[in-house]
């Protein structure tokens, strides 16, 4: 049969010793059902059940429905014969009890010497059920119906809405009218939209958003739409500029900060209502708790916060810009004596996890990020990680740790500087170009100077590592003295430069993997005498892989190897061409 997915069979194998999850169920046959000793050719109950499992998976993000295995005992069932016929049926039946039609593929593997059918069911972009009208979707190990206020999250991740353009039909009569006479909505808060065109006034002054008056601003800038034959709020309207009956509607839009202390005390903070405020009032109590801490590298005088304030605001608007609105959770922030956490409702945007959040971006709220970017809470998408990565790194701190949960992304960041190497390495980095280091070369540094020595492939599978650019970073930070390299060309390693190394262990550690890089070099002069009877300076450069520049290098290697006895001089007509030989 043909391969249809890029999983290999032993990748099903792994996932069959997981046992039922939410993207795995078992089922034992697909026998038609036997009533007086006569088979009834396609059993309506068991086709129906199979509908129902395909369409909770394809609703969650797919899964595999291994067929040929009790679901009770996950015992084999050696009963269970494969037969083509039978399973394009089977398929069929399925087709044409699910809407829209879900098309499951096929695989057979063997299992213990009997093949069982694995059925592959796609996470698509549709909203499905059952020819009966079922909404379902997988839950843990079992189905369930879609409840009413699910339905817009499923929807929102199948991407079938964007939920900060979503409009909302509220009953609520106007109160007012605005400076040019326009009546104002009864769910917009007229003090809360001037207040937005004048900071979109001073922050971009040019901006083709600053209209005439507030129907044409804020339907311009996507706060409100055309819908129903009228002007309707968007969920990006109400969370800006919707007053406080209107951000009813959306009860889930808060942030519950708690600060944590050593003694097991803590303290709740709550916000809630507008987007703006919120953020601010947040921003503000983050920033009143930084504590700084003073470094000395040489001459240089570092003071070094536990939380710098970049890395603080860009969380915080990460998780405003980024959280899925259509979930009924909060954005929760919790800090630690040792680190500081922010959860932000829903998973990673489609495309994105946490190894390429830096490469990819895929804004789950373009319409909120509009409005952000315009009052210069953010810039252009994706960019907010990058400050974050370059100012923890810059001050020899631990890159944030992302992780998706099963309803929220996670990102916890440590106070703690856990390298003042790379810190000092920042700091002599600016003095020696006149300019901050960007983030790749942070990136490259942390990785050779905690992986201590890292060949070129090594380094191009480690995190994050752009590995488009990551040769001219390397020839970069040699050209500065920053790195070097150790080891001949098949094992050449990038260590940090000896010129960079302060304090006494980096020092020993240097000269350890210079001795034993010299040894191997002396190793190898050794075995290439063993079979060719001379060696000179140009010889000893192309055996060792070192470059025509550091001919000295090779001399001085020459005059210890004999001054230990190791070799003698076969030939000195000029001193500059002598040639070695093993000493007999």
């Amino acid at each position: 049969m043909e391969k249809l997915t890029r999983h290999s069979i032993q990748w099903f194998y792994n996932l069959l010793a997981k046992g039922e999850c939410d993207i795995l169920d078992f089922k034992a046959q697909l026998e038609d059902k036997i009533a007086f000793g006569r088979s009834l050719k396609n059993f309506a109950s068991k086709y129906d059940e199979l509908a129902k499992d395909v369409v909770a998976f394809s609703n969650k993000k797919g899964g595999f429905l291994f067929v040929g295995i009790e679901d009770k005992t996950k015992e084999i069932n050696t009963a269970f014969e494969y037969t083509d016929t039978k399973v394009f049926e089977l398929i069929r039946q399925i087709q044409d009890r699910t809407v829209p039609s879900i098309s499951v593929k096929p695989h057979r593997i063997n299992v213990k010497s009997t093949e069982i059918l694995v059925l592959e069911v796609p996470f698509t972009t549709q909203l499905h059920r059952t020819s009966k009208g079922e909404y379902l979707i997988r839950s843990n190990d079992g189905n369930r119906p879609i409840e009413t206020y699910e339905m817009a999250t499923v929807q929102a991740e199948k991407g079938l809405i964007v939920y900060d353009q979503k409009t909302w039909n509220l009953p609520l009569a106007s109160t007012g009218t605005d400076k040019q006479g326009n009546p104002i909505p009864g769910w917009q808060d007229i003090t809360k939209t001037r207040d937005l065109f004048l900071r979109i006034q001073k922050e971009k002054p040019q901006s083709p958003y600053l209209k005439n008056n507030s129907p044409e601003f804020t339907e311009t800038l996507g706060l409100i739409k055309e819908d129903f034959g009228k002007l309707l709020p968007t969920t990006t309207g109400i969370l800006f500029i919707g007053n406080h009956k209107a951000l009813k509607e959306v009860p889930f839009n808060q942030i519950k900060y708690i600060r944590y202390y050593e003694d097991g005390t803590y303290t709740p903070f709550e916000y809630s209502g507008n987007l703006i405020e919120m953020a601010d009032a947040c921003f503000q109590q983050l920033k009143s708790e930084t504590k700084v801490k003073e470094f000395h590298f040489g001459l240089f005088r570092e003071y070094i916060e536990d939380y710098p304030e970049v890395v603080l605001r860009e969380l915080l608007i990460n998780a405003i810009a980024h959280r899925d609105y259509s979930r009924q959770q909060i954005i929760e922030i919790r800090k630690y004596p040792d680190y500081l956490e922010f959860e932000s409702p829903g998973h990673f945007p489609q495309g994105i996890n946490e190894t390429n959040l830096l490469r990819k971006t895929n804004p789950r709220n373009p319409g909120i990020m509009d409005v952000l970017r315009e009052i210069n809470y953010a810039e252009k998408a994706g960019s907010g990680f990058d400050k974050i990565f370059t100012a923890l790194l810059s001050k020899g701190k631990k890159l944030p740790e992302p992780l998706q949960t099963d309803n929220s992304v996670l990102l916890r960041v440590d106070a703690n500087v856990y390298s003042e190497k790379l810190a000092e390495l920042s700091l002599l980095y600016k003095q020696a170009t006149k300019k901050d280091i960007d983030l790749e070369k942070l990136i490259v540094l942390n990785h050779i100077y905690t992986g201590q020595k890292l060949t070129f492939q090594q380094l191009e599978k480690l995190p994050f590592v752009n590995n488009y650019q990551l040769r001219k970073i390397l020839s970069e930070l040699q050209e500065i003295e920053f790195i070097e390299t150790t080891g001949r060309t098949s094992g050449l390693k990038y260590i940090i430069h000896r010129s960079k190394l302060a304090t006494t262990d980096d020092k020993i550690s240097y000269a350890k993997l210079k001795k034993q890089e010299k040894a191997r070099q002396i190793e190898a002069i050794i075995r290439y005498l063993d079979t060719v009877e001379e060696i000179d300076n140009e010889s000893a450069r192309k055996l060792l892989s070192i470059p025509d520049t550091n001919a000295s290098y090779v001399s001085r290697l020459f005059a210890e190897m004999v001054e230990k006895g190791q070799i003698v001089i076969a030939d000195e007509t000029k001193h500059n061409q002598r040639t070695y030989r093993l000493k007999v």
